[in-house]
């Protein structure tokens, strides 16, 4: 018996190769002793002695035939090498048509081409069928595309296409049949990107080949490559692999490269006008010239008309001599012949409907006289100022004979002559009867353009585009091959610049964060999950909307990783450092050249407005709620850090039962100090205000007033409130605590000067106090909407401070139970949202905070029952306890309590302190200064 253990891959439905057969090191065989097999550690020396082992301990999962097959046939070299000539033949075959041949070889080109698009479906079936993540991929669709393409190298279809061009009285479809050529010649560039496959395929193809080579040096099986390895090594988890960001950023490289160059290939040419349009063709020129003299003939068929018609079909004839331009080292000896182009003339004739009677009639007189070819030859040989060249005696002859060569287009019949129906040595190999013995794209016909619409019938003329059509076709062969090269090149080198810059350092610091391969092994088990339950219709979309803007979104890259960790870890910190500790992290993250962390920086001193908000009863929430009661925490502090936030305040620390909001001068306002101190002491107001009304309106902690133990204990009119108060001074910003922990603060005695203003709202029974620091930077409409409700001596401040509050009857806002449309929470959302709230903030800067008070809704609301009798009154009856009337002082506040106000809070508080322990009669003393004892 054989001692090789059995691989638990093997036997399991896992694709992953087996982790003990990968291992060089020494196993130890544990299985059950056997007196005929070896015992002890097995090696991959002796594991050459074990091969001969029974089929049934050889047992592993297949994959099913089809798949086997298929990417047996598709990575078969033989069958690569095929595909590879092909390719190349796809990429020339139409310009080597064009340059060594002539019509009648078109058949063979159209089989070959079928064969081409044969191979290559059956290739991209095949690829879907065997390989992993090819259908429907990036490689896929360029494959059919290019295949599809080939489609118009079929004469049959690419005439259709471009349209019959046969017409000359249509100046239009001389057009669309340039159009039509230069698009088909562009969409051919497509399959350029066949090159990038085949080595794409190489390189995978060397990939596997490296991976068997150091299994072999390793002694492992051969048996043990099977296609599960194959199937690992392609996903990345093969060892020894480029890693995942590698393969991806190779893909993305790749995608942009082509999709650059193909952009500019298929829309440049678009983008420009056909240069034939810019002047008008010495063509057309000469045939209006041609058929004014044949209409004067048919009106007056004189001897002058017929000389000057004559003359003039020679001139034509001559300047555009098809031999010349083919042959002008023969024909035309001093090389200054005017038909030295790249298009001539070799067929003249008459078009229309035969059946016509004008027809036949106009035909008898367009035959050229013999007399007149011999002179008009004879003369133009002496002209020096322009030279017409020659042509073979054979083909001179033609000229004067009757026009009796029939031929037929798609819309009409034509009789003419043909220059170049006979063959002529070193000239003309190739006989042409009929313009349509040649291939569309190899003609061109001119009409005159003076005749009238509908003209029939009309001189027509045809020209031979074959040296024009050659010339192009070895451009573009050049071309092919440049871009060929440039796609391979720049590929090459975005990717050698990558793997430099990016994937070897990012490969590091992966290498060190991760520990193991556990949690990439599950992502990639979560991906592959997707990409079956995705539906065909939207991976297609996906492709191809991501052709040239990125990859798989979902994958999880180790960039990925390493960013959305560094978001996270700047999240926290932002969250648990706090405006406070933003000197703490800039300083530290700034400093590239050490690992090190250094927490004890010196603090900063600042002016800022300090906002102390204190949850009522929170203690009693505490003991109620138990552990729901961090929940109840975090949602108060929602609203409170929300509302805050958006009026440029900064939440610091949060006990659970306070909050420590500071406001201070941030430089990329664009505002003055003073402005922004003003505009930021105003929001603090409008923010308190705002945060009450919000509070009292919030569902959530709307649900806690019908709370049993809570009812039990404050009451069954309980509600969820915040006391807040405001003081402005200087503090110092930085941290507090030692290298084990800190906290970033605030310190100052203007922070505890604000707890105990917060304090004092029990002493007024209000919700909102503003100590005169702030009320001092404030406009007089703001200043209007606070009420001085008394002046004291705080513990820690050095002078007495007015005392002013915010009005607020939170008694009558009810909670807001309106539904909200169910927008799902994600990552967009979220950043929708922030961008909104930035939005809203920034837009605080350029309010007049002041009418804020009286246009929101709630807070409008909750100050309603506070009227200008009120205010007037408070006002009368403070003023009489600030100058020692308290007897004047007692009747109006009395008055207020008995008419306006009867629960309000300062009114009670100055009688409180008025009767004891004075009964309403001011001390000697008494300078309208209190002091506020306890507080």
């Amino acid at each position: 018996k054989i001692g090789l253990p059995v691989p638990p891959s093997r036997e399991s439905n896992s694709t992953e190769p087996s982790a003990e057969l990968r291992s060089p090191k020494v196993s130890v065989h544990t299985g059950g002793s056997s007196a005929d097999g070896p015992k002890g550690p097995i090696t991959p020396r002796n594991s050459k002695q074990n091969t001969a082992k029974p089929k049934a301990q050889n047992k592993r999962k297949h994959l099913p035939l089809y798949i086997r097959v298929s990417r047996s046939i598709v990575d078969n070299t033989y069958f690569m090498v095929f595909t590879t000539i092909l390719t190349f033949y796809a990429l020339t075959a139409d310009d080597l048509r064009i340059i060594l041949t002539e019509k009648p070889a078109d058949m063979i080109f159209n089989i070959i081409g079928i064969l081409c698009i044969t191979v290559f479906s059956c290739e991209v079936v095949l690829s879907c069928l065997g390989k992993v993540d090819y259908y429907l991929s990036f490689f896929f669709l360029l494959d059919v595309i290019s295949t599809a393409t080939l489609l118009l190298d079929l004469t049959w279809i690419s005439e259709a296409i471009q349209g019959d061009n046969s017409d000359a009285s249509d100046l239009r479809s001389g057009r669309t049949a340039r159009v039509g050529a230069r698009a088909s010649r562009v969409v051919r560039v497509l399959r350029l990107v066949r090159i990038l496959k085949l080595y794409k395929a190489y390189y995978e193809a060397k990939q596997r080949k490296a991976e068997r080579e150091r299994r072999k040096q390793r002694g492992e099986l051969e048996d043990d490559w099977d296609e599960a390895d194959y199937e690992a090594l392609e996903n990345g988890q093969g060892k020894d692999t480029e890693s995942r960001v590698g393969k991806k950023l190779s893909e993305m490289t790749t995608r942009r490269v082509i999709c650059l160059i193909l952009a500019m290939l298929l829309i440049q040419p678009l983008l420009s006008k056909e240069t034939a349009d810019q002047t008008p063709y010495s063509a057309v020129y000469g045939a209006n010239q041609v058929w004014e003299a044949f209409e004067a003939k048919l009106l007056n068929n004189s001897t002058a008309n017929s000389i000057t018609y004559d003359n003039a079909f020679l001139k034509y004839i001559y300047y555009h001599n098809w031999y010349v331009g083919n042959h002008g080292g023969t024909y035309c000896p001093g090389s200054n012949c005017a038909g030295l182009y790249l298009g001539s003339l070799f067929w003249f004739g008459l078009a229309g409907q035969s059946s016509d009677a004008n027809f036949s009639s106009n035909l008898q007189y367009t035959q050229i006289n013999s007399g007149v070819l011999d002179s008009w030859v004879e003369s133009t040989s002496e002209d020096y100022l322009t030279a017409y060249g020659t042509m073979p005696s054979s083909i001179k002859g033609i000229l004067s004979q009757p026009w009796d060569r029939r031929c037929a287009t798609s819309s009409q019949d034509l009789v003419g002559v043909s220059l170049i129906a006979q063959e002529v040595q070193y000239a003309n190999y190739y006989k042409i009867y009929c313009p349509l013995d040649l291939r569309l794209t190899e003609i061109q016909a001119f009409a005159p353009s003076l005749m009238s619409q509908g003209q029939s019938p009309y001189l027509t003329f045809y020209f031979d585009m074959r040296p024009f059509n050659r010339t192009t076709a070895a451009f573009g062969l050049s071309n092919t091959f440049f871009v060929m090269i440039l796609l391979i090149t720049a590929s090459l080198m975005f990717t050698n610049d990558a793997n430099r810059l990016v994937l070897r350092p990012v490969e590091k610091m992966i290498s060190r964060i991760e520990a193991d391969d556990e949690f990439k092994a599950e992502e990639i088990a979560k991906e592959r999950l997707q990409r079956q339950k995705r539906k065909p219709w939207n991976r297609i979309w996906m492709e191809i909307s991501r052709c040239c803007t990125g990859g798989n979104k979902n994958e999880v890259l180790e960039t990925v990783i390493l960013e959305k960790t560094i978001i996270k870890l700047g999240s926290l910190l932002a969250l648990g450092f706090g405006e406070a500790g933003a000197d703490i992290i800039g300083k530290n993250m700034s400093g590239s050249d050490s690992a090190g962390v250094n927490a004890m920086v010196p603090g900063r001193k600042c002016e800022c407005i300090v906002g102390v908000m204190r949850v009522r009863d929170f203690s009693t929430a505490t003991e109620v709620l138990q552990a729901k009661v961090m929940m109840f925490s975090n949602q108060i502090a929602e609203i409170v850090h929300g509302v805050c936030n958006e009026f440029h305040g900064a939440p610091n620390k949060n006990t659970g039962e306070t909050f420590l909001v500071i406001w201070k001068q941030n430089e990329d306002s664009g505002l003055g100090n003073e402005e922004l101190i003003r505009k930021f002491a105003e929001g603090s107001i409008v923010s308190s205000a705002a945060m009450i009304g919000a509070v009292h309106r919030s569902p959530l902690l709307g649900s806690y007033r019908e709370h049993p133990g809570l009812q039990y204990r404050l009451g069954s009119k309980c509600r969820v409130h915040l006391s807040i108060g405001l003081h402005k001074g200087w503090a110092i910003e930085g941290a507090v605590g030692s290298e084990f922990k800190i906290d970033c603060s605030y310190l100052s005695p203007n922070v505890s000067i604000a707890t105990s203003i917060e304090r004092s709202t029990e002493v007024y029974n209000v919700s909102v106090i503003v100590a005169q620091s702030v009320i001092d930077l404030v406009s007089y409409n703001m200043r209007a909407q606070c009420r001085l409700m008394d002046k004291v001596i705080i513990r820690g401040s050095p002078a007495p401070m007015e005392l002013y509050c915010v009005d607020l009857d939170y008694m009558s806002v009810e909670v807001d139970f309106t539904e909200r449309p169910k927008v799902p929470w994600n990552t967009r959302q979220r950043f929708k949202v922030r961008q909104w709230m930035e939005q809203e903030k920034n837009a605080v800067l350029q309010k007049d905070l002041s009418a804020v008070l009286e246009t929101d809704e709630v807070i409008a609301q909750m100050r309603e029952r506070f009227t200008v009798e009120f205010f007037q009154l408070f006002n009368m009856g403070y003023q009489n306890y600030s100058q020692g009337e308290w007897q004047v002082a007692r009747l109006i506040l009395m008055d207020i309590r008995s008419r306006l106000a009867p629960t309000d809070g300062p009114c009670m508080a100055l009688l409180k302190f008025m009767e004891f322990p004075h009964d309403f009669d001011a001390p000697k003393e008494w300078t309208g200064v209190r002091d506020l004892v306890g507080y």
